[in-house]
């Protein structure tokens, strides 16, 4: 590293593969603020954390992590829960999380939630009185740590706790949506001596180094392979680039179990079959496309998401129009509806408890939940162009492939990963980036200086408009945050783990995502897929061929006649070549592409006999509704171009013409004036 992180790497004896069998380990060791990579997920870090002999304080990014660990060791430790705590959306973005802070979460008094902490605190005090002879693991979320420290201050044992910050990669990742909750939480730490930042896909080297907090700290990293190579497995990742919506590919994925269509793989024991799906998705909005589109009821599915107000309002209506929709088509005035005291957010499911045949995830439970699942197969859906929630390759990836953890469950490392890269007209050149960040470094240095230079009177005034604008409006137009717990009075700073976590947004966007080349190269820089199966060779000779034809008869012929081909090599073949190849060849097979004499024409035309027309997404519809108005005139050649820009947005297989436009709104034709010529267009007279 450049500025000097002192790396060291701790070798795991041969025969551990669990950190609780590890008996030359001992976090009692390491009494300083330290970085530790435990590289391999599941190695049970957290679980030696919870058994060992020393007394802990797990912090944790998500609530699900923590209520995970008390139903399994309801006895032993106590969860430091809170009413007063933030309730953040993650897996929404940027805009529809601001629309979320409007709704309908309910708005805790100043007086409630001191009553709140009181509580909270009360609690801690009392389980340390009833394990005076026993360790004591207390586990709390972040922002409400600074409790935990005063109360066990107030009693005089807080220095005889470890603090472990689990899975502290979010404190970047989560950044932006808490305004100044994550830069508090390391103000709230500094100076603790028993301090490990842990985590098993910590961010990258090169953004430790841009913070004081990290860069100068020992960086500890467990090394699994010198003694027994056998513990680090090769996930079996099945690569799909999709231009179709994700809600299609989960859909289709959710059809075919609900047809008894199930996953199948060869073991020892002869053919398995996977009767249980856990897709994890882009956003709660996603979740609930999906419960719509496939008609799911509460009975089919289990919804793990942040337990937010909002998000139990939106996923309860969309079960509640799967009943109206029935209902409806039945021809019934009345329907049921989800009961109001159903809790239609779930939890997991302890070790040995029955599954539901779906599990739909957001990325709330990435994060060191455990999964006890003997046969779910894993679906990851992940799109680059909805800003900040794409699948992020060094570290989300890892950490949705630990979360099956039964060794019995032969889906338990390798999942299915569907793909949609980034779009032209959402990419951006690294020189407009770095302008784009410097207006905003510079606007926030500028806010800066005109506080410091202020008198105190128009010093309260700024700070307090500040707090107002950094709550709202989530460092679009700077990176500055209003401190709360620097001292007597809040100061504004500048927030650099924004500027963190915005840099490695553009570089998961504009650079991992790019297209499927630079896919397979971040995959393989992780090392998540083996060179073995580099196809780079075959992929540009096929895209050297000129005529259909002859790449369909290439196509054919390298799947089914190359010495060795595995099932993998053929996936990433198709990852990579155009994607209606891959579409002709997954729908139709080796065979029917070779009895249609491997003419385009004729491959086309069955294909999309058995793939039925293409589903019109209601977005889009809305889209175009919002796009061409009433009243107005346009020319076709505008019309088709704006057509054709919507139809890429939402992955609609059509050509675009001016004619389609009719589809939507009563046309009548006319001549406009464009560009000081007149044109052959439509005046739009109303909609259908």
């Amino acid at each position: 590293m450049k500025n000097g992180m002192n790396k060291k790497k701790i070798v795991v004896p041969s025969g551990v593969r669990y950190i609780s069998d590890w008996d030359g380990y001992n976090l009692e060791d390491y009494n300083y603020p330290h970085i530790l990579n435990k590289v391999l997920t599941g190695c049970g870090f957290t679980e030696y954390c919870i058994r060992n002999n020393q007394n802990i304080i797990l912090l944790s990014p998500r609530r699900f992590l923590l209520e995970n660990k008390e139903d399994q060791h309801p006895e032993d430790l106590y969860y430091a829960k809170n009413e007063f705590s933030i309730s953040v959306n993650y897996e929404s973005n940027i805009e529809e999380y601001k629309k979320d802070k409007k709704s309908k979460a309910k708005k805790l008094t100043e007086e409630e939630i001191k009553a709140s902490v009181l509580k909270m605190k009360d609690g801690i005090k009392e389980y340390c009185r009833s394990r005076v002879l026993k360790p004591k693991k207390i586990l709390v979320t972040y922002d409400s740590f600074r409790h935990v420290r005063d109360a066990l201050t107030e009693i005089g044992l807080f220095d005889y706790f470890q603090v472990v910050v689990d899975e502290f990669q979010s404190i970047f990742i989560d950044s932006r949506f808490k305004s100044s909750t994550e830069l508090e939480l390391l103000q709230n730490i500094q100076g603790i001596n028993r301090l490990c930042y842990v985590s098993a896909t910590p961010m990258l080297d090169k953004y430790l180094d841009m913070l004081d907090e990290f860069k100068n700290l020992p960086y500890l990293e467990l090394d699994w392979t010198t003694e027994d190579p056998s513990r680090i497995i090769k996930p079996e990742l099945e690569i799909r680039f999709t231009g179709k919506t994700l809600n299609e590919e989960a859909k289709r994925v959710i059809e075919s179990y609900q047809k008894g269509k199930f996953e199948s793989k060869v073991c020892q024991e002869g053919i398995i079959e996977s009767h249980e799906a856990t897709l994890f998705m882009n956003s709660v909005k996603g979740i609930c496309q999906t419960i719509r589109s496939c008609k799911l009821h509460i009975e089919d599915c289990n919804i793990l998401c942040a337990k937010t107000d909002d998000n139990d309002f939106e996923v309860r209506k969309a079960f509640n129009d799967v009943l109206k929709k029935e209902a409806k088509d039945k021809g019934l005035e009345k329907y049921p509806k989800v009961p109001k005291d159903y809790e239609v957010i779930g939890r997991i499911p302890k070790k040995g408890e029955p599954h539901k045949m779906f599990t739909l995830c957001t990325r709330t439970v990435y994060l060191g939940a455990d999964f006890y699942s003997t046969n779910s197969r894993t679906f990851i859906f992940s799109d680059s162009n909805i800003e900040c929630l794409s699948v992020d390759i060094s570290m989300d990836l890892e950490q949705i492939l630990g979360r099956q953890r039964l060794n019995e469950n032969p889906w338990k490392n390798s999942a299915r990963l569907y793909i949609r890269t980034t779009r032209e007209n959402n990419k951006l050149t690294e020189e407009d980036y770095n302008n784009f960040l410097k207006e905003k470094i510079d606007q926030s240095n500028n806010l800066l200086e005109l506080y410091n230079g202020a008198d105190q009177i128009r010093k309260d005034a700024f700070i307090k408009n500040l707090d107002i604008v950094a709550k709202h409006n989530y460092y679009k137009a700077d990176y500055v945050a209003v401190n709360h717990h620097s001292g007597s009075k809040p100061i504004p700073v500048f927030n650099n783990l924004v500027l963190v976590s915005e840099m490695r947004a553009f570089e998961i966007q504009q650079i991992d995502y790019k297209d499927r080349f630079s896919v397979f190269n971040s995959l393989k820089r992780k090392g998540l897929i083996d060179e073995k199966y580099d196809v780079t060779k075959e992929v540009n000779e096929f895209n050297e061929i000129g005529y259909s034809t002859e790449k369909l008869k290439y196509l054919v012929k390298f799947t089914t006649e190359t010495s060795g081909i595995t099932e993998q090599h053929i996936n990433n073949f198709l990852a990579q070549i155009p994607t209606k190849y891959g579409d002709y060849y997954r729908l139709l097979g080796p065979d029917r592409i070779r009895a249609n004499s491997f003419q385009e024409s004729k491959i086309k035309a069955e294909w999309i006999k058995i793939h039925s027309e293409v589903k019109i997404d209601d977005g889009m519809i809305e889209k175009i509704y919002s796009t061409f108005r009433v009243g107005e005139k346009y020319g076709k050649a505008k019309i088709k171009s704006t057509l054709k820009d919507i139809y890429s947005e939402f992955s609609y297989d059509k050509t675009a013409k001016a004619s389609d436009l009719q589809d939507y709104f009563v046309l009548k034709a006319t001549t406009v004036s464009e560009d000081s010529k007149w044109v052959n267009g439509f005046e739009i007279l109303g909609k259908k």
